[in-house]
């Protein structure tokens, strides 16, 4: 063979060579464009959660329930699926920064992928490749979300936008029976745990901003204000300080039989400053063979999360100034150390009044359309588990707890009544230090 030859030789070969690894480079998009989509099926539509089959093929077996997942996410991507959006395809304007991922071997639809069943156990050999049916539970409801977030596929405001509905502040807590407090659960209750970190995921998903109660749990113990002597107190004390309007407490309970795993989430939302009961919601899953907790939960905050946010939203009451309408605080006041009177003692200034008696009717008068209730009054504390202010002062400004708080220390102040305040969320709490 001559050295021309050779090099012809050569040339052809890198040739064939850089042919083979340009195919095999191709996105498995552009791969796919050419499948059989009649493979590919919803069994169980739902705009929530949904079911397909898909069939899979690849040159190995346990490649082909991957296989099986990319042409359903072709298929919903760009195809269309019946049962699904209309029989119409998601993407509408397409960005390969958003969907590349889930074809491109990064296996992005993996986040989005309940439960699956079928591939290597079941695959067939057929024309030299292995053919499977593959069983796939998705949650379409979060797809839907972030698609429409970063705007390929068109759809309606969700929460946190500027067109969403109004959302109060939230912090999520585990659920607490008697004689628990919020660290020895988060220290040890490992599933309660879990629960409580795939709602807070859930509400981040729908553009909800929370709290983080792991971390205020941490400061108050920085702070050495956190104690076991006293956790539940501590634990209302931590939720009242934690700025939030609706405090949101999660409980888990798992269940196994023949059939497979389920959990039971359950879902409670309270006003914090009140108590007052906002929604409640039950988040049952099926029975799934051998799934996990951590995807049950997941499974049931995905199916469940939107609708409780409705309820917390129905019944929040907006703002003063959105609404025309009050906002509750709990007001509290207690005695210093250093004070010699009690809160019956009587005010100078007042005709002789009780201190309690001044409290209260100073409320009565200043609050929203006399919607207060006063809990308790003893000598050393007394205590409005609520108490709405109005929507706004006299110069007709929005009121706020701040506001409301200054405005009675002053009238305090001219009756001979000396006190410092604190404002933590929707609290006030008062100090008496003297009363003349």
């Amino acid at each position: 063979m001559t050295v021309k030859m050779m090099k012809s030789l050569f040339h052809k070969t890198m040739m064939l060579c850089l042919v083979a690894m340009t195919l095999s480079a191709l996105p498995l998009r552009a791969q796919l464009q050419g499948a059989d989509w009649q493979n590919v099926s919803c069994t169980a539509p739902s705009d929530k959660i949904a079911t397909f089959r898909s069939e899979g093929r690849a040159d190995k077996k346990d490649l082909v329930a991957t296989d099986a997942k990319c042409r359903l996410f072709y298929a919903l991507f760009y195809k269309g699926v019946p049962g699904i959006n209309n029989e119409q395809p998601l993407i509408d304007n397409d960005d390969p920064r958003i969907t590349s991922p889930f074809f491109n071997g990064s296996k992005a639809f993996e986040a989005y992928i309940i439960n699956s069943e079928g591939g290597a156990e079941n695959a067939r050999k057929v024309d030299g490749k292995y053919r499977a049916a593959v069983t796939i539970t998705v949650s379409m409801k979060v797809l839907y979300e972030y698609l429409q977030k970063h705007k390929v596929m068109e759809g309606t405001s969700v929460f946190g936008s500027e067109s969403g509905p109004l959302m109060p502040s939230i912090i999520v807590v585990p659920y607490r029976k008697t004689g628990e407090n919020f660290k020895s659960i988060l220290e040890n209750d490992f599933d309660r745990r879990l629960a409580v970190a795939n709602v807070v995921d859930g509400f981040r998903s729908r553009n909800v901003v929370t709290s983080n109660i792991e971390q205020l749990v941490r400061s108050a113990q920085r702070r050495d204000a956190y104690n076991a002597n006293n956790a539940t107190s501590n634990d209302r004390e931590l939720l009242l300080s934690s700025g939030a309007d609706v405090y949101v407490e999660v409980d888990l309970k798992k269940n196994s039989n023949q059939n497979g795993n389920q959990v039971s989430l359950i879902l409670r939302a309270y006003e914090t400053a009140t108590g007052a009961d906002l929604a409640s919601k039950d988040g049952i899953t099926n029975y799934y063979p051998q799934a996990s907790t951590e995807k049950l939960v997941k499974l049931a905050v995905q199916s469940h999360l939107q609708a409780f946010l409705d309820d917390i939203c129905s019944h929040w009451t907006k703002p003063a100034t959105a609404s025309g309408q009050g906002t509750r605080v709990v007001m509290q006041f207690d005695l210093d150390a250093s004070c010699t009177a009690t809160l019956r003692d009587p005010v100078a200034a007042q005709n002789g009044q009780p201190l309690t008696n001044v409290l209260r009717l100073w409320v009565r008068k200043n609050c929203f359309k006399a919607q207060y209730h006063l809990k308790g009054a003893v000598d050393e504390s007394m205590v409005f588990d609520y108490v709405t202010m109005p929507p706004v002062d006299q110069d007709g400004l929005p009121m706020d707890a701040e506001q409301f708080a200054y405005l009675l220390q002053e009238f305090l102040n001219e009756k001979g009544v000396s006190t410092r305040y604190v404002t933590e969320g929707n609290t006030i709490l008062f100090t008496i230090l003297s009363v003349d």
